[in-house]
Formats: structure tokens, sequence, C-alpha cells
């Protein structure tokens, strides 16, 4: 799978400083030198507000003056950010100016991180149990388990056999926002799934031909566990040692890591709300 946005179409070889002109800058001066005078600048200027349109000034202006416009507006297409997981990661990424420097942030201090994931996990679902509401969801098996429930929610602990088997999978996607190819469209189609697979359908072909039920969670829960993990993460990261990590380094990776879980936080919201 191929993405096709400018962050991603070199595999994120560099960060998106500025958005460059459509149009010809060597065209747009030459233009503005004819119309302005040779002892005016050169370099474009933005449009007015005025303007009918980039490539002409307004009615009122034409003869007295023409601009050139520094900036382009993007023509986004709805639709496809709807159906398309293609363009919705293409329009992602570059609206949160996700780049090949994000990613090297992340994966620079991922080895260093890592040994926290057990009790991230931990903490996560010691505070989904704190509240009826999210506890309840693990009473009803999960994709892949075929252990036993319990029957009454008093009775299901944090060492209940669900609950271990739901914590090797959180530990594997958390290991993988550490580890993952940013630059690979098979990373944002795993992230995809995992929004899919909390509505209650199933994203697994194998999953629904073998009957097994995926999980049921209210977006509401998802968005709080996933503004959990992010805080832990960034005081993780936050914390290492500056033999370890220089401060700005710590703070690029939190600055990555908290666009990776907002872009994974899409990819759950875009599965239950219809926009």
């Amino acid at each position: 799978m191929e993405f096709h946005s400018t962050a991603m179409d070199t595999g994120f070889s560099a960060p998106v400083a500025e958005k460059a002109c459509p149009f010809s800058a060597q065209a747009y001066a030459s233009d503005c030198e004819s119309s302005q005078g040779s002892s005016h600048s050169s370099t474009p200027s933005p449009v007015t507000e005025s303007s009918s349109s980039p490539l002409q000034p307004s009615s009122a202006n034409a003869s007295s003056e023409r601009t050139c416009p520094a900036t382009f507006t993007q023509e986004i297409d709805p639709v496809l950010l709807k159906h398309s997981l293609e363009d919705r990661v293409a329009y992602l990424t570059d609206f949160l100016n996700f780049t090949s420097h994000d990613a090297e942030a992340i994966t620079k201090l991922a080895p260093a991180v890592n040994d926290i994931i057990p009790g991230l996990v931990d903490d996560m679902y010691a505070k989904l149990f704190e509240f009826d509401i999210t506890k309840k969801v693990f009473m009803t098996r999960n994709q892949g388990f075929d252990g036993p429930l319990p029957t009454r929610l008093e009775d299901l602990t944090l060492d209940s056999a669900q609950i271990v088997f739901r914590k090797v999978f959180m530990r594997a996607w958390a290991r993988r926002v550490l580890t993952a190819d940013y630059s690979n469209g098979k990373t944002w189609a795993y992230m995809d799934k995992v929004g899919i697979m909390h509505t209650g359908v199933s994203p697994f072909k194998h999953q629904r031909t073998m009957g097994i039920a995926p999980l049921n969670v209210p977006y509401r829960d998802c968005a709080l566990t996933l503004g959990l993990v992010q805080m832990i993460l960034q005081n993780a990261i936050l914390t290492l040692p500056e033999d370890t990590a220089s401060m700005q380094e710590k703070l690029d990776a939190v600055a990555a890591i908290t666009k990776v879980i907002w872009i994974q936080n899409d990819l759950f919201s875009r599965h239950y709300i219809d926009e």
C-alpha cells in the first residue's frame, strides 16, 4: 500500500517546513517585475483578500498593481477522506507535519522507553478497572480468547485469564508505536484495524470465519485510554536521564509520539463517527 502525501511520497525523506507555491516562482517574479516596474523587488508578496484568484488580481486593482501568491490552499476531497485510508493518512500526516524527523525521533529513544511498556499496560488496565463501564467490556469474550470468563463483575480481576490475554495485545501495540516503519503503509493499515476491531466489527477474515467476537468499546473510552497512554509515554520520555537523551531529543520524541497518538485516535474515530 502506498500513501500519496507530501510527507510520505519519499518515505518521510525530509521534514516539510513550508508549503511551496504550486505556481512557478520565476514566472511570477517576471510577471511582477513587468507590471510593477523593474525598480520593485521581485520577491512575491501575499495575495490580497480582494483578489479574485491566485492568478488574477481583482478588477479594482488590475490596472494599478499585480500581486504574487506566497502560499496555496490544498484541495481535499471529503469523500476520499471518508472512504480511502490512503487519502486519510496522507491528510493526517500532512496536517500534523509528521515527517521522517518525527519517525527518527521515536526510533532513537525507543530502546530507552521500551522497558516501561509492561508497567504502562498494567497502569492502563488498573485505570480501566476503576470504573464499572470500562471494566464491563472485559466480561465479554474477546477476539482469539478461549479461556474461562467470570460470570460476575466483581470476580473479574487484573490477573484474570482474559485480562492477561489482552495485555499481550496491548504490549504489542505499544511496542509497534515505538518501533514501526512509518514510511510503510502497512503500519497505518495495522493502526486502522486496531480502530475497527474495537467497534464490534472484526477487520480480520479468519476471525469472522471462526465466529470470534471482536471488542465493542465506546469511542469515548478508546479516546480516554489513548490520552492516558500518551501521558505515560510522554512522562517516560521526559524523565530519561540526560546521558541517555538530550532535552531537545526528548522534546522531539514527545512531539512525535503526540502526533502518532492523535493519528491513531483519528483511526479509531473514523469508524465511529460518520464524517
